[in-house]
Formats: structure tokens, C-alpha cells, sequence
């Protein structure tokens, strides 16, 4: 099966400029590994020249599903860069050293059993690993630390899976390390950075992701001097569709078929699927639930509450940034439903809010959870309105709800308002493990979680209330 529909962000070849990416392609047929036809389309684009031979796109960005082939689009680029310009370096790291030397020593064995074989020299003493050849130039990798090319001025610097790099190292490396060894090279000087999809804590990646888009989108009018190319799953489709999988996976057809990523698929969770092997971005690294699972959840519920039979719970985001008051209650086919009352940013007008909620509404139960910040409204509210009318959860009871949530909402039990309080929280959860219990972490989840907190609190709470039942009526 080879149907791949093309990428869906990717700089256009202009006709009218030459390009030596014919020439970076007969270094991947000497390889063994001739070019899949998106690796000759990016190998043609990025190697464009302008009318005096220099190089038009300073930045390369490419970034598609694994088992594509990034170590044979990248290796024959660094292979022309060296064999072409004489007394050059050109430089490779991935998100460790470790992973670096992995590469290199992929595209190590690819050369020794090649023609390339005979011109090239190799170290492998740790630091100083590299391909070196005749004319004085060498391949070199190294660990992902600004210091390492002090002194350097390399024409061709990788940056692989840069979903890994934080913000603060990325722009470190690039911005601090890279740049300033190629300001001399005008004409002559690309950074390549490759990867798969990332997380909410991509924020280095996204941020050129989002440049890479831009310069697409708009014809290069911005960021003219960025190359842009993302192959990941069509919006709308199956991640599990064979078909849907032939479409936006461009190995397919050439070094792996659908049946053995499908394979795959069924020894990794769905977040792995869909960020590693569909090439799209999640905002946990292992999100609970896919966003189309949970946005399935948000179904009206059956009857309309009582406002004295909700029960209504609040939630404080770490360091006071947000908060979210919910509403949790059964609906008339015993379903557990949470509706967002209000949620913004800061926690000053939580207290008035939820005092005004207790008056005029008088709900079943007004509570919380007993733990990270919310602890100081709760003592401020019962301060407020007396010590019985906040109900609290423990540790153990606040596992449970947390437990019972994720339960109800994996069974299709759940009833949620579609609100983007719930579905960005959800987005951004982490567990924890504590003993033999599991909660949602406050501190190891990738954004603010109040809003799914306070729903999971609430349902556990509205179940386990006291019910008054009245007083007893004796007929005669």
C-alpha cells in the first residue's frame, strides 16, 4: 500500500532555483538507502540556491512520525556538507549524548558498507566521536550543551527530537551556541532540527513549529528563511485506520507497511500512538484520555437538578494562579454529571462567589478536597460561614474520588459540560502513586488541573452525603 497523500505543512519547491538536492540524493542511492519520495522533496526544497549560489532557507525543520527515516534524510546531508566543502565540521545531538552516538552510529554503519567506505576515517572515543575524510573536513556529534561548540563555526549543525529539549537549553543551543558560530556564514550556514510530535512541554519545539506553520501558510512572506515540512495524521481520522495510516505516514509503501505499524500500535499506549507514530502533539507526555474521548462525554444530562440537591465543590490551582467552583450531581438516570459554575484566573473572587452559592443556592454539600493550596479558602470560608459547612476529603477518600473519575469516565458513565476548564485539565493530568493509592498530582501534571479536581471531589462527595430523609410519619 502506497498512498501517502503528501505532508500536511511543506515548503514549496520553486522550479526556478536550482537546488543540490539531486546531489544529496545519489549520497543516499550510495548509502543503499535511495530517497523515499518525501526525503527527495525535502533534500530538493532545502537545498534551493538563490541566484548566487547561496543557500535560501537558513532553517530546516522537519518533523514526522517515527520509522520515516530521519537518520537517512539527515546522514547524506551531512555527508555532502563535509565531502563538498573542504575544512568544514558540520555537527549532530539528539536529546542526549547518548542518543546522539546511537545515531551516529546508524549512519556509521551505513557508510562502511558503501562506497564512502574507502575516503573515510572514524573515531569513536567518546567526545570525540566523528567521520573524518581527505579534505580536511569531519562529521562530528556531540552532547547537547551550549559549551560544546565554543570555538566552532560549523555550516551544518542537527538538532534531533527536539521534542525533548526544554525552552530555557533549546534557545540556549540555538540562539546561544549555534547562531553565533555561523554569523559569518552568510550564504553558507542551516540548522536542521528534527522531530516527532511533542507535549505541553515542548515549548521549544512548538514554538518553532508554530514559526515553520507560519512561514507555510503564508507563502514565506514570514519567516522567509525557514523550510517547513510535518507529515502527521489527517484531522478528522481513525489513528488506527489502515487506510488513514497509509495516507499520512510517508514511509509507507517503502520501509514499513501498515500492518507492522499496526503491530506496533498494540504494544504502546494511545498517547504514544498518536504523538510518536502519528506525529501528533499531546499535552501530557501520556495523556489519560485522547481529546476525542473525553469531548464524547459531554452529553446533556437526563432532568434538570434541584439547586439544593447539588453538591457544589471548588478547587485552587497551584500557586493561587486559577481556581474552579463545579456543580456534581446524578441525573434522573443516575448518571454522575459535573457542570462548570465559573473558573478564571487568580482566587480572589472564589470566597464572595462561593458564600453567595452556599446563601442563595443552599446546596446539598458545599466541599473540597483537603490538600495544596485550596486548604487556606477552605479555612477562610468556614471562618466565614462556620466549621461544618465545608466537607473535606482525605488522602485515602481523595484517591478514591480521583480513582472513581477517571472509572466513570473510561466505563461512559461520566456526563461533563464540554467546557474547556475540564477538557484542557483532563488534557494536562498526571497521576501519582502514593503508597498503594493513586491521585491526580497537583505538581506533576503539564497545566493547571482545578476544574477536573473539584468534578472528581464533587462526585465523591455527593455520594457519599447524608441524605435527610424527614421526619418519620407514622399512619394509623
Amino acid at each position: 500500500m502506497n498512498d501517502w497523500a503528501g505532508f500536511k505543512y511543506s515548503t514549496k519547491r520553486n522550479p526556478a532555483r536550482r537546488s543540490i538536492g539531486p546531489r544529496q540524493a545519489k549520497i543516499a542511492a550510495a548509502l543503499g538507502k535511495p530517497g523515499m519520495p518525501w526525503q527527495r522533496e525535502v533534500w530538493d526544497v532545502a537545498g534551493e540556491l538563490d541566484d548566487d549560489g547561496n543557500l535560501v532557507y537558513e532553517i530546516v525543520i522537519v518533523t514526522v512520525p517515527r520509522q520515516s527515516g530521519k537518520t537517512t534524510l539527515y546522514g547524506p546531508v551531512q555527508l555532502d556538507t563535509c565531502i563538498v566543502n573542504p575544512g568544514v565540521k558540520t555537527f549532530y545531538t539528539a536529546q542526549t549524548g547518548k542518543d546522539a552516538r546511537s545515531r551516529f552510529g546508524d549512519l556509521v554503519a551505513l557508510v562502511q558498507d558503501s562506497p564512502l567506505h574507502a575516503i573515510t576515517r572514524y573515531r569513536a572515543s567518546q567526545g570525540d566521536e566523528g567521520m573524518h575524510f581527505p579534505n580536511g573536513s569531519a562529521l562530528k556529534i556531540f552532547a547537547p550543551v551550549v559549551a560544546a561548540l565554543h570555538g566552532e563555526t560549523p555550516p551544518l549543525v542537527g538538532l534531533d527530537e527536539i521534542w525533548e529539549l526544554d525552552e530555557a537549553l533549546g534557545d540556549a543551543l540555538l540562539e546561544g551556541a549555534i547562531i553565533p558560530a555561523q554569523v559569518t556564514l552568510a550564504g553558507r550556514r542551516q540548522v536542521w532540527m528534527l522531530s516527532t510530535a511533542g507535549t505541553a512541554l515542548s515549548t521549544f519545539m512548538r514554538k518553532w513549529i508554530e514559526r515553520g506553520r507560519e512561514a507555510v501558510e503564508s507563502g514565506g512572506e514570514k519567516w522567509p528563511k525557514i523550510a517547513y515540512f510535518e507529515a502527521s495524521l489527517f484531522d478528522g481520522d481513525d489513528p488506527y485506520d489502515p487506510a488513514a495510516i497509509a495516507r499520512f505516514h510517508p514511509a509507507v509503501g517503502h520501509t514499513v507497511t501498515v500492518e507492522e505499524l499496526l503491530e506496533v500500535a498494540l504494544g504502546v499506549t494511545r498517547a504514544t500512538w498518536l504523538r510518536a507514530f502519528c506525529n501528533v502533539w499531546t499535552e501530557a507526555v501520556n495523556p489519560l484520555f485522547a481529546a476525542e474521548d473525553w469531548d464524547a462525554l459531554a452529553v446533556a444530562p437526563t432532568g434538570i437538578p434541584r439547586r439544593r440537591d447539588l453538591t457544589v465543590t471548588y478547587e485552587v490551582g497551584a500557586d493561587n494562579e486559577c481556581g474552579a467552583v463545579l456543580a456534581s450531581w446524578r441525573d434522573d438516570d443516575g448518571a454522575p454529571c459535573v457542570r462548570v459554575l465559573h473558573a478564571a484566573p487568580g482566587t480572589n473572587w472564589m470566597h464572595d462567589l462561593i458564600v453567595q452559592i452556599r446563601d442563595e443556592w443552599k446546596p446539598a454539600v458545599l466541599g473540597a478536597d483537603d490538600g495544596g493550596p485550596t486548604r487556606r479558602l477552605t479555612d477562610q470560608l468556614r471562618r466565614t460561614l462556620g466549621d461544618d459547612a465545608v466537607v473535606t476529603t482525605g488522602v485515602k477518600d481523595y484517591a478514591t474520588a480521583c480513582e472513581s473519575l477517571l472509572t466513570m469516565a473510561r466505563d461512559r458513565e461520566l456526563k461533563h459540560d464540554g467546557s474547556k476548564t475540564l477538557s484542557n485539565a483532563i488534557a494536562h493530568l498526571v497521576l501519582k502513586r502514593v503508597g498503594d493509592t493513586t491521585k491526580f498530582s497537583r505538581n506533576d501534571s503539564t497545566g493547571p488541573i482545578p476544574g477536573i479536581i473539584a468534578a472528581a471531589v464533587g462526585i465523591w462527595l455527593h455520594d457519599h452525603r447524608t441524605v435527610d430523609v424527614g421526619k418519620p410519619v407514622i399512619y394509623t
